[in-house]
């Protein structure tokens, strides 16, 4: 019964935070690479939806992948502290990757706005 609980939570909690932060991430993200790739409507697009492929299979992946649990849950407390750690655990990754891809992002915008600023002669 506990184990029931354990993966109906986690799933569950998982999912709607998966889809929650994809469209905030999409919508939030698309004004960043509208300025990063300024003229170019169809690379933004591209750009968009292939930081969305992979947001999702990262996401789909880092949670089905360590769904598995060797834990003992005897109550629901311990099933509650499992959860917790481990939707915890995902947040992180996710907090991580997405501060590597604006870092990335920043590089980016700095190398475009260096080369399109005229050298002085």
């Amino acid at each position: 019964m506990h184990l029931v609980t354990y993966y109906a939570t986690y799933l569950g909690i998982s999912a709607v935070l998966i889809f929650w932060l994809g469209r905030i991430l999409h919508r939030a993200g698309g004004v960043l690479l509208d300025e990063a790739f300024h003229d170019r409507p169809a690379l933004v697009k591209a750009v968009a939806h292939l930081l969305d492929i992979g947001f999702y299979l990262m996401s789909f992946g880092y949670v089905t992948a360590w769904a598995g649990t060797y834990w003992p849950m005897d109550t629901y407390g311990t099933v509650a502290q499992i959860v917790s750690g481990k939707v915890g655990g995902f947040l992180l990754m996710l907090g991580c990757v997405h501060l590597f891809n604006l870092f990335l992002l920043a590089l980016f915008r700095r190398r475009t706005f260096v080369a399109a600023t005229p050298a002085a002669s």
